[in-house]
């Protein structure tokens, strides 16, 4: 009996609280014009003001995603109707009202080689040329054009770009920031997956560095077994306070490869092109350490929270002082 009075107290309050209601119809009339990051704002507000005003609140979330999904390109859900075939009606809204529109002039960089990149890009028209730069020359690897995507690979990995990209006429593009894209696990857990995979089916990263590699390393690298100390460095490369510990995996004369456990993916993404001295000790040598400082390019992840970090070092090592490791020097693998 208790429950039901108060069931009956709340429809009450719903029914006579005018206020309620002409801030919802406000916020439709908003959906409807398209202004439907006020209308959002507006509902929130509805939201924290009044939590008991259930009609109102279902009511206007109703009708913004019926007038979002009324407002769609019809001409851009059809440029990329292999990925949005895929997502359901809520997650159609998410992307589309996610993306951001822009135009870039003819020769101009979108992202460059060994620079951070946090936006995945959707080429509308135009086209855009992905290079790798080597010494002193820029080699071209692949020219995109509309319907094709680019950034993926600094997008959904930790790493820095492995090309510059630029455009080599006027483009029409939309992209997406990482931000947003992170935002949707609290409330679209399904959509950043589906896009990642996606990604990995249609995008070009793969087959650009398979092209790239056969002039990317110019040393081989070897299996090398120990441990290793990363301190990090402040702007003025200082050590800092925070340093973490590893398991060698591999090295050759301009980086090395090591695995680190971190159970937080933010924490891992921090560590992406800090400065860092690293000290080795190898297997069966504990009594020597190596210091050696580079910039962490990329992490890979793998299963239980683990990863693998690739440092590049600040300077190519000696052949002498490389040849002092304790490497396997039968392995023929290039890096």
């Amino acid at each position: 009996m208790v429950s039901e009075h108060k069931s009956d107290d709340l429809k009450t309050v719903r029914l006579r609280d005018p206020g309620s209601n002409a801030l919802a119809e406000q916020i439709k009339e908003m959906a409807r014009n398209g202004c439907f990051r006020e209308a959002e704002l507006l509902r929130e507000q509805l939201l924290n003001s009044n939590p008991m005003a259930i009609d109102s609140i279902v009511s206007s979330a109703a009708v913004i995603e019926a007038e979002k999904t009324r407002h769609l390109d019809p001409d851009h859900l059809s440029a990329w109707s292999d990925l949005y075939d895929e997502l359901g009606s809520e997650e159609i809204n998410a992307l589309f009202y996610s993306l951001k529109r822009t135009q870039v002039a003819a020769g101009k960089l979108l992202f460059a080689q060994g620079q951070p990149n946090n936006r995945l890009f959707f080429l509308e028209s135009g086209r855009v040329t992905l290079f790798y730069r080597k010494g002193q020359k820029n080699y071209p690897v692949i020219t995109l054009a509309a319907g094709d995507i680019l950034g993926e690979d600094s997008f959904f990995g930790i790493s820095l770009c492995p090309f510059s990209a630029a455009t080599q006429s006027d483009v029409k593009l939309s992209y997406l920031n990482r931000r947003t894209a992170d935002d949707w696990r609290e409330n679209q857990a399904g959509l950043y997956e589906k896009i990642a995979v996606f990604c990995q089916q249609h995008g070009v990263s793969e087959e650009a560095a398979e092209q790239k590699s056969s002039g990317r390393r110019d040393y081989r690298r070897y299996p090398l077994r120990g441990s290793v100390t990363a301190h990090l460095l402040d702007q003025q490369r200082q050590r800092t306070a925070t340093y973490f510990k590893g398991w060698l995996t591999d090295i050759s004369r301009s980086g090395i490869c090591f695995t680190i456990h971190c159970s937080r993916q933010q924490t891992a993404r921090a560590l992406l092109s800090r400065d860092t001295d690293i000290a080795l000790v190898f297997n069966d040598q504990d009594d020597k350490t190596v210091e050696l400082s580079g910039t962490i390019v990329k992490l890979s992840f793998h299963l239980h929270s683990d990863y693998s970090v690739h440092l590049k070092f600040s300077e190519v090592l000696t052949i002498d002082l490389f040849k002092t490791f304790p490497c396997d020097w039968s392995a023929e693998e290039k890096f």
